[in-house]
């Protein structure tokens, strides 16, 4: 309920008509006027479209208030988004090459560079 009373206190219900409204000026204005690919609109129609797309996207984040966010999707630094995509490349590679998960870089640079000597060789020997 308290999520309720902020949405209609913040204005959430006037906006929610407000943009009905452009959607279906703009919808009659460009689909209909300019392309005449649909029918018209009627403001209902519109209303019902907004409600629609509102409850598919309800937990994207897209109009949710920033506490509500925060909540449902806790803020990360970038080092940690840094750690995991390093995390994964090497778990990659480590893969690749057969190698332990928890090698070092210049090792696992050293095995990766000898993997791929050795394919290249394989290739020049299947092709001469």
């Amino acid at each position: 309920m308290r999520l309720l009373t902020r949405v209609v206190a913040g204005g959430g219900v006037a906006a929610f008509f407000f943009f009905s409204w452009v959607i279906m000026m703009l919808w009659n204005s460009i689909v209909v006027g300019h392309l005449g690919l649909a029918v018209p609109l009627s403001y209902l129609q519109t209303c019902g479209l907004w409600f629609m797309i509102i409850l598919l996207f309800a937990w994207t984040g897209i109009g949710v208030r920033w506490q509500f966010r925060k909540v449902w999707y806790p803020e990360r630094r970038s080092e940690d988004f840094g750690r995991d995509i390093e995390r994964k490349i090497k778990s990659g590679f480590t893969r690749w090459v057969g190698a332990e998960k928890d090698m070092d870089w210049d090792e696992l640079g050293e095995k990766i560079e000898k993997k791929i000597k050795s394919r290249i060789k394989d290739w020049l020997a299947e092709e001469g």
